[in-house]
């Protein structure tokens, strides 16, 4: 029997003579090509099918005018040892293929008062600018610190590293972490705003240490405190970013897949994960009592495989290629009642000049500090002296080579509610659904209403070219549930062993599996983000080489 630790070796062809080393990605975002080149890397075959002309998913450089680049996804890279990990496992280095710059200071924070505060690396100089805010904030920021670093290093062994296949794991007391960490394991299921309002007294402190939320389209009053790990990596790791864009990330990435023989297929929607039924059923989990045998595309052909990983999103998978899963129906209509994140309407602005008082990364916080996290829904939620929360980046700071000398390249990811969201608060309101034009106009001039209001002179003036995705657009291009950028919401709810595939052994909670069906991408675990989907990505694969064995010679 094999150790539970173990990883099985087998040859590519069973006593039945049959290839058993084929493996399908659904998907060639950040979490497909990874799985990707880590099954080729272990010996299988491996076929990425990728709905789009281009890979890497919602993790692109995008260029709307010849000099001009844009991040229109991820912009700032957090974690990078996450980012190397995918590259030792496969035996190559991170580096090799992509050079990254420390953002310094990591943010700056523009507050509804006017006043700004920059994130700085450096502890001392921190407390220093804090104590000038509010007296003692210096020493209850250290104290903040150190609890949050504890977070992050038991939030990744708790949550992230190990999947979670049941409740317990929240409060198993191998995961426990040491007293000496400081840390109290229920204050990080508390709510960020709870937690903060214990620390600092100021609204602009408490804001400054939870608007990370916006990135993973929370807000400080449904984000559980292990969130506190979003600001902690930022202020220990660092704020780091991709030199030439985010576009070599997912380049690199799909370089290690060529360099192990991947076969990628763009322009390849599939439209059906094809099952059929399975004698043999894993005991340990809850199990549909099939397994999947290739898939289905667009034009009718079907691929066989023994593996297929899905990256889309995982609503949109249940929803619409799990027709042969009767258990499906039932899972598609309990995630239809999950908790979504926000859509974004994101500006990308080609600018003539410069604007002198942003750095690289910059987050607008409102003066209203709870109802600036609501997410407006039609065109009256932005009307004057309504104030917002939204990231702006100005990438120009680090990298020149991303806009012509003296102009910028200027990003906004402005939250907004969903889609299905906005309908219900519009019926609720007893008013008509806006247009996307109508919410794309108001919100354009709530910002530079913003901006001007802040001392950074009229916008209006200097965009040279714009570029907009809006909700819809999210939806269409990335099969994304709700146009829900940041996919299912993580509210303590839906964390770990609460996110889908929900294997949990409790029924009320279970997704009863599929064999040779696994997830990987922003709306499983661990969740959302680059480094958090690599990190799924890591747990997955080792499954897959647990349960299916590694062809590696």
């Amino acid at each position: 029997m094999d150790n539970e630790n173990d990883i099985v070796t087998r040859s590519t062809n069973d006593s039945d003579g049959k290839n058993k080393n084929k493996a399908i990605v659904v998907g060639a975002g950040v979490g497909g090509l990874g799985m990707a080149s880590r099954l080729a890397f272990n010996g299988y075959k491996v076929t990425i099918l990728e709905q789009n002309d281009s890979v890497g998913g919602r993790c692109r450089s995008e260029q709307f005018d010849s000099e001009f680049r844009f991040d229109t996804g991820p912009s700032l890279l957090l974690l990078p040892d996450r980012y190397r990990e995918q590259f030792t496992a496969v035996g190559e280095t991170f580096e090799t293929y992509v050079s990254i710059e420390r953002c310094d200071p990591a943010y700056r924070a523009h507050f509804g008062d006017h006043t700004t505060l920059d994130l700085l690396y450096d502890a001392e100089k921190m407390r220093k600018q804090l104590d000038d805010v509010e007296e003692g904030a210096g020493g209850a920021y250290l104290d903040w610190l150190g609890r949050a670093r504890a977070s992050l290093d038991y939030g990744v062994a708790a949550f992230i590293d190990k999947d979670a296949n049941s409740v317990l794991d929240f409060v198993n007391p191998q995961r426990v972490v040491p007293l000496a960490l400081r840390v109290n394991p229920v204050d990080l299921l508390l709510s960020q705003h709870r937690q903060m309002s214990s620390y600092f007294k100021d609204k602009r402190l408490r804001a400054l240490f939870t608007y990370q939320n916006l990135y993973v389209g929370l807000s400080p009053y449904n984000a559980p405190g292990v969130f506190s790990l979003l600001a902690a990596t930022e202020l220990t790791d660092g704020v780091w970013y991709p030199m030439g864009g985010f576009k070599n990330v997912g380049n690199a990435l799909q370089t290690l897949c060529d360099k192990f023989g991947v076969e990628t297929r763009l322009n390849s929607k599939v439209t059906e994960i094809c099952t059929q039924e399975d004698a043999s059923v894993d005991e340990k989990f809850s199990s549909t009592g099939r397994k999947v045998t290739g898939v289905k595309l667009e034009d009718g052909t079907v691929l066989d495989a023994d593996v297929v990983v899905a990256n889309p999103d995982i609503p949109r998978v249940f929803d619409d290629l799990l027709e042969s899963v009767p258990e499906a129906a039932a899972e598609a209509s309990r995630q239809e009642q999950m908790d979504y994140s926000c859509s974004i309407i994101e500006f990308n602005w080609c600018l003539k000049t410069q604007i002198p008082d942003l750095l690289h990364h910059n987050v607008f916080l409102s003066g209203e500090y709870e109802t600036g996290w609501n997410r407006p829904a039609t065109p009256e939620d932005f009307a004057a002296p309504k104030q917002h929360n939204f990231y702006c980046c100005n990438p120009v700071y680090t990298d020149k080579s991303c806009a012509p000398d003296g102009c910028a390249a200027l990003m906004i990811e402005f939250p907004v509610a969903n889609i299905q969201e906005q309908i219900d608060i519009c019926k609720k309101r007893g008013v008509p659904v806006p247009t996307e034009k109508e919410m794309v106009d108001a919100a354009r001039e709530a910002l530079f209403r913003r901006f001007r209001e802040a001392g950074h002179g009229e916008l209006s003036e200097i965009i040279e070219k714009e570029d907009v995705r809006t909700p819809a657009e999210w939806r269409d291009m990335y099969n994304i549930k709700n146009g829900a950028v940041f996919g299912l919401s993580h509210g303590l709810l839906q964390l770990a062993a609460f996110r889908p595939p929900t294997r949990t052994g409790i029924k009320s909670l279970d997704t009863p599996s599929v064999s040779g069906l696994h997830f990987v991408g922003a709306s499983t675990r661990p969740g959302n983000g680059v480094p958090l989907v690599l990190m799924g990505v890591k747990v997955v694969a080792e499954a897959i080489l647990k349960q299916h064995g590694s062809f590696k010679t």
